[in-house]
């Protein structure tokens, strides 16, 4: 944190992020994030809980708010301090330059990242489901599908969220494109990490279903946190400018080893070309010729 803030600035901050919120809630682009989330995929219905209200989100964002303000006027009182003009407490985040701060926003990628997700953990239960479950029901209705049908049909869903998210991937650049399969890779982490430190938990069975043994997960997750640190060195390389490894050498990289000694070496890579542009920088500043000066060495 660049600054601490006081007691006060805190809860000043606190009602400025909620009504910041709130404003975010309000706009177009928000509506479009939320449509863009919730279109169903394959004509079908959407699964899960189905989503808020528009209006209900606003209504809830406002209420947020409204309680921040009233819990910062309370402490103003009680502290006998001058209470902050409302405009003021509204900017409050943004004057103190910290209102870019914060998790990078998902769009379509995100969601339907989470929907293969679900649909891969429906098939699952769909699996071990009893077989009472698809006996023919009798009268009127759609008639139910029988387990191998579901299956089928929840198989070929994934199949074109995975189409549609490889198209999503396609539209980014490099440096999005390795933040969202980033993203997946550590939603794969925070599973792995509950199934050893909650074996119990219901969302732990299917992890242990796949890997078996406490070894293979810890196994699992030692390689996945080696791809997680590969994506972080390569958006580093990016930030500074860098080319990124091509495919053949991205192929070479066949172990949790490799991966942590190569992003070892691009870290090191990164802070000498951070270096290298600093003294770029400072050359041009006194007026040298950063090209020619190239071309004479």
């Amino acid at each position: 944190m660049a600054k601490s803030y006081t007691e006060h600035e805190h809860k000043i901050a606190y009602a400025s992020k909620a009504w910041r919120h709130y404003q975010w809630i309000c706009s177009d682009e928000y509506a479009q994030h939320e449509e863009d989330r919730h279109i169903l995929i394959a004509g079908g219905n959407y699964t899960g809980r189905p989503p808020v209200p528009l209006q209900k989100q606003k209504d809830r964002a406002l209420h947020r708010y409204e309680i921040a303000l009233n819990e910062l006027r309370e402490y103003e009182r009680d502290k006998h301090l001058k209470h902050m003009p409302e405009e003021e407490i509204k900017i409050f985040v943004k004057a103190k330059g910290h209102d870019k701060k914060g998790r990078k926003r998902g769009g379509r990628a995100i969601a339907l990242q989470k929907y293969v997700r679900r649909i891969q953990r429906q098939v699952e239960e769909t699996k071990k489901a009893p077989d009472s479950e698809f006996k023919p029901s009798e009268g009127r209705g759609r008639p139910k599908m029988s387990r191998e049908q579901k299956i089928k049909h929840f198989e070929q869903l994934i199949q074109k969220a995975k189409k549609e998210l490889s198209d999503e991937h396609e539209k980014m650049d490099d440096k999005d494109r390795i933040w969202h399969e980033m993203h997946d890779h550590k939603s794969d982490r925070r599973q792995l990490r509950l199934a050893v430190s909650d074996p119990e938990n219901p969302q732990s069975e299917r992890i242990w279903e796949q890997y078996g043994t406490i070894d293979a997960i810890m196994e699992a997750l030692v390689d996945i946190n080696a791809k997680i640190s590969h994506q972080e060195a390569l958006i580093k390389m990016l930030d500074a400018g860098m080319s990124l490894p091509n495919e053949a050498q991205s192929k070479d990289l066949d172990s949790p080893e490799r991966l942590e000694e190569y992003r070892r070496a691009l870290d090191h890579m990164i802070k000498e070309q951070v270096k290298i542009q600093q003294l770029e920088e400072k050359a041009k500043e006194l007026g040298i010729d950063v090209k020619k000066l190239k071309d004479l060495m």
